[in-house]
C-alpha cells in the first residue's frame, strides 16, 4: 500500500482506506490525512465529538455542519483552514 504525506502529523503514513461518505471533501481528506490522524479526529471519543459537545452543535442545522467542517479542516491542517483550532481537552 502506498503511503501519503500527512498534513496533520507531517509524516509519511498509511492512507485512509475506509469510505468517509463526505462527498467532494472525501478525496482531499484521503490524499492529505493519514489513518492515525483521521482516527484521532473521527474515532470514538475523538476530537470531532469534543467539537460537537463544546460548540453544542445540532447537526441537523446547516450552520452547525459548516462549523464542524471548518473545525475539521483546521484540526487536520487542510487547505483553506481559516480558524484557529482550540483543543479544550488540554
Amino acid at each position: 500500500m502506498a503511503q501519503i504525506h500527512c498534513r496533520k502529523c507531517d509524516k509519511d503514513a498509511d492512507p485512509i482506506t475506509d469510505n468517509l461518505f463526505m462527498g467532494k471533501l472525501e478525496a482531499e481528506v484521503k490524499q492529505k490525512v493519514c489513518q492515525t490522524c483521521w482516527n484521532e479526529w473521527a474515532g470514538p471519543g475523538g476530537t470531532k465529538t469534543m467539537v460537537i459537545n463544546e460548540y453544542q452543535l445540532n447537526l441537523g442545522d446547516e450552520n452547525a455542519r459548516e462549523t464542524l467542517k471548518k473545525q475539521m479542516r483546521t484540526f487536520l491542517k487542510l487547505d483553506d483552514a481559516t480558524e484557529e483550532f482550540k483543543d479544550y481537552r488540554h
